[in-house]
């Protein structure tokens, strides 16, 4: 009998040391995450390609893109106004900072988004979520 309850409790030691190591991997971003993502902001200058709606297959070079910040894990990619692609649909997207480059987190319905710091480069690709948005590839750098 008294080898059963300490057995049991034994499980129950381990089931919650289980538990409470486990709870700390929820704030971990994982690997080389963290740190600001504030080297993404800015304005990006490139080649836009309309995917989906009105002039797609259209590409315009010399485009302006801009990136800001709307909260320390996500990020608001618009085109200029008044130009002839700023038609494309503004897209919020949750990013993350791996080791210095600026990354769309995983699978987001927005797209995709990837900044790499050392050449302040940036690739977005977004995708559609409203029959309305004009969905586009962006390529181009920081300026």
């Amino acid at each position: 009998m008294k080898k059963s309850i300490l057995k049991t409790a034994g499980i129950i030691a381990i089931a919650l040391f289980g538990l409470v190591s486990c709870s700390s991997d929820d704030s971990n971003n994982g690997p080389g995450r963290g740190g600001s993502i504030d080297a993404a902001v800015g304005t990006f200058t490139g080649k836009i390609t309309i995917e989906e709606g009105p002039n797609a297959g259209q590409e315009f070079f010399n485009a302006k893109l801009i990136v800001t910040k709307v909260s320390n894990t996500q990020l608001k990619v618009e085109a200029k106004s008044g130009e002839a692609y700023s038609n494309v649909t503004a897209k919020t997207m949750k990013v993350y900072n791996n080791t210095g480059d600026i990354m769309g987190d995983g699978n987001i319905p927005e797209g995709r988004f990837i900044y790499k710091n050392s050449s302040k480069a940036l690739q977005v690709f977004t995708l559609q979520q409203a029959a309305s948005d004009v969905t586009y590839i962006f390529d181009g750098a920081k300026d």
